[in-house]
């Protein structure tokens, strides 16, 4: 009798399992009906982004406009669709259920898409973004008006205005992302926006996710730019790394650092704003090198005799380094940098005492340093 009773509650328990775990995977289903417009029959991909890349994880063959997709995902997840003989891609916020996406593919940016309350709300957002970019066209087009011009003052009007609404649209992003903390969707607006805000704010977003959320890769991903921002913060020592210099020889951040306040400046040639920023980097040099101040560039090119023309052009007589890999710089990620021109300035006692000083600032800093002014 014991054994009969320990074998049915065996089986029971089993079952249980079973109906759970198939509950689950029910649970976590997903189906994509595929409808497509101005497109002939052809193959279309579902693609994750993957470390920069995009990565094939499901097709479909369009007949006579339509296909369809199935999968499994636990949290939803902003997945992509491309169509053989196109090089556009559509982003849809899939999740567990049954969605329905409509694509016109003279037309893949805004694909029409039914069954995912993310995408509803991530389209809600790309509306009100939408507000955003046709004002800041219209600052753009006043701005290159006044170039042509040159006129200085509106040129410095429409910059102003440009920063103001880029401030505004920082604030907007904030509130959105307070208001839908418990949507990955806001998890994702972050990381296409994290160059926006600095650390304390990064950190503030990150403690502001609602715990259901915590195992999104988006929010894995801002939580590691955190950390990474953290071990650079002002205050910590810096973090060394080697690279090549103009010539192929590596050159340690180490061996140029210590005894001197450093200027890490991260830079390229291609880089309009960088280009524009090293005058005065080269006129804080001349007037402070003598007196123990020194600059480290760090370049985000690719072609190697564009940034060594750069180079010669704009007068850069410190020393250089670059692993030729563009925004993939393996410094660049060490300290967290996602837009250039940016810099950091080490002391001699190689701690790091204050980020991103441009124009006016570093003048101000450098006189406060050597002459106490």
């Amino acid at each position: 009798m014991r054994t009969l009773s320990y074998s049915l509650l065996i089986l029971v328990f089993s079952t249980l399992v079973f109906s759970c775990q198939t509950e689950k995977t029910t649970k976590d289903n997903y189906t994509i009906q595929l409808n497509v417009s101005n497109s002939g029959d052809v193959t279309a991909y579902l693609n994750q982004r993957r470390n920069g890349e995009m990565i094939k994880i499901d097709s479909t063959q369009i007949k006579n406009g339509e296909g369809s997709y199935s999968g499994h995902i636990g949290l939803p997840e902003i997945y992509y669709l491309s169509f053989e003989g196109n090089n556009g891609y559509a982003a849809v916020f899939v999740e567990a259920g049954d969605l329905a996406v409509d694509v016109d593919l003279n037309n893949m940016n805004k694909p029409k898409v039914s069954g995912s309350v993310s995408h509803q709300l991530f389209d809600d957002f790309n509306k009100s973004m939408d507000g955003f970019n046709t004002k800041a066209q219209g600052i753009i087009k006043s701005y290159n008006e006044a170039r042509e011009a040159n006129d200085e003052e509106k040129m410095q009007q429409a910059e102003t205005d440009y920063d103001a609404l880029d401030g505004e649209q920082a604030d907007f992003i904030t509130s959105f992302v307070k208001e839908n903390s418990a949507s990955v969707v806001s998890a994702y607006i972050v990381t296409r926006n994290t160059y926006r805000y600095e650390l304390d704010e990064l950190d503030a977003m990150v403690n502001g996710f609602d715990p259901s959320i915590s195992s999104s890769n988006y929010v894995k991903f801002i939580t590691d730019r955190v950390n990474t921002l953290k071990r650079v913060a002002i205050g910590q020592p810096f973090v060394d790394f080697e690279m090549n210099d103009t010539t192929g020889n590596p050159v340690a951040l180490s061996s140029v650092a210590g005894g001197k306040y450093l200027l890490v400046d991260f830079w390229a040639a291609w880089c309009r704003p960088c280009r524009a920023e090293n005058p005065n980097v080269v006129l804080a040099y001349n007037k402070y090198h003598d007196k123990g101040f020194d600059v480290f560039g760090v370049s985000f090119d690719k072609e190697h005799d564009k940034w060594i023309e750069a180079i010669a052009q704009d007068k850069l007589v410190w020393g250089q380094v670059s692993d030729l890999q563009g925004w993939d710089n393996a410094a660049g990620k060490l300290y967290g940098i996602q837009s250039i021109p940016q810099n950091i300035l080490i002391s001699p006692e190689g701690i790091i005492i204050e980020r991103n000083l441009r124009g006016e600032d570093l003048q101000k800093k450098l006189a406060e340093i050597f002459t106490g002014s």
